[in-house]
């Protein structure tokens, strides 16, 4: 199965940042796509909207515009833990099995506006880097060290072990409201699933729970704002932005 992305915007900014990354771009506006990226032109093949429409198993708007993309590079843990530990002041995002790859691509291009450049996510229940993430990150997905690891647990540890906070956005009694928190230089957000939360054990492992207030109209904020609320807030409160 090919990894294609698809957009004008999307892809010429991926074609732009990228252009390694890209393996074949198929469109139907050559002449404007030549002018604006200086993508190699052997990579270029000129077709029609109705033959890139069925390079994909469901309509999308893909504007005349689709690439094929090499896989995505996730980063060996141990790397992560060394390029943040030369850091003053950081920012850490864990995901703790978020399934829904638009939540995953959106908390991606948040994460990309808020300067946190560091996420971990598990290597089993959990969406990975795939087109549509991509897509909904807006190809920032690309600008981000990201690290699978089999168990988030003693990723927590490692992160301690080098001076990191951990934060769980949690709805339980112990929770604190996360505009009057005085974070930590080196902060670790935990960002639970969808319809779980996080879990029991990784709520055990960090050092203060957090919650953002609400009306409380309904149960709880979507994994990606509650992660965008989060990470501005504590962004802003490091001076990272």
């Amino acid at each position: 199965m090919k990894n294609l992305i698809y957009g004008r915007r999307v892809v010429e900014e991926f074609i732009q940042k990228h252009p390694t990354m890209v393996k074949q771009v198929w469109t139907s506006h050559y002449q404007e796509l030549v002018k604006r990226t200086s993508l190699n032109q052997t990579l270029i093949t000129v077709s029609t909207n109705q033959k890139m429409e069925k390079m994909f198993d469901q309509k999308v708007n893909h504007q005349g515009y689709v690439a094929e993309i090499k896989e995505f590079n996730y980063t060996p843990f141990n790397e992560l833990l060394a390029a943040i530990n030369t850091q003053e002041k950081a920012i850490v995002l864990v995901l703790d099995q978020i399934h829904d790859p638009y939540n995953f691509g959106a908390i991606i291009r948040s994460a990309t506006l808020l300067n946190v450049s560091y996420l971990i996510i598990l290597d089993h229940k959990q969406v990975l880097v795939n087109p549509t993430v991509v897509k909904t990150s807006a190809g920032t997905a690309y600008d981000m060290i990201i690290s699978k690891v089999n168990n988030l647990t003693n990723a927590l540890e490692k992160l301690k072990e080098v001076g990191f906070w951990i934060y769980a956005s949690n709805l339980n009694q112990e929770a604190l409201d996360a505009r009057k928190i005085d974070y930590a230089p080196k902060t670790v957000v935990i960002i639970g699933n969808e319809e779980k939360g996080i879990g029991e054990k990784l709520t055990h492992h960090a050092d203060v729970n957090v919650f953002l207030p609400s009306t409380q109209k309904i149960d709880s904020y979507n994994a990606s704002v509650a992660a965008s609320l989060l990470m501005f807030i504590i962004s802003d409160h490091i001076n990272l932005i």
